[in-house]
């Protein structure tokens, strides 16, 4: 009797130990491509009710100095905003790269694409970021 009781106690020792570890989430990465611009964002998982985004975006013209200034948004497949980010400009390469805070969601986390929305010079332009 005494070892069925060890054995048991052991077993929901170990069943509970098993269910509170927790699997560090994956990174999510999304990617797409205009005719002006290409564009990856990297979502990295939860800290703290936040999440971080690494943005990567390239302009694929070829005067890199006619930008400019210009803005970004981000919005979700359900249409949530996520990010914006206003008044930057891309360096000498032709590339702005930004690490951001954003509120975490469930919209976010599940959605299939995103839009990232890229205005300058009176223009603009939607990136649809797909899952890689």
């Amino acid at each position: 009797m005494r070892k069925v009781c060890i054995a048991l106690f052991s077993l929901f020792f170990f069943v509970s130990l098993a269910g509170c570890q927790s699997k560090a989430e994956e990174p999510l990465e999304f990617s797409g491509e205009t005719q002006s611009w290409s564009a990856a964002i990297t979502l990295y998982p939860i800290e703290n009710s936040k999440e971080t985004a690494q943005i990567n975006l390239n302009y694929l013209g070829d005067k890199i100095e006619s930008v400019g200034d210009f803005g970004i948004n981000l919005d979700t497949s359900n249409n949530q905003n996520g990010i914006a980010v206003r008044d930057t400009r891309l360096d000498k390469e032709g590339k702005f790269k930004e690490k951001v805070k954003l509120d975490a969601s469930e919209g976010i986390m599940k959605s299939k694409h995103l839009i990232l929305t890229v205005k300058w010079n009176d223009k603009s332009e939607d990136i649809v970021l797909k899952v890689k």
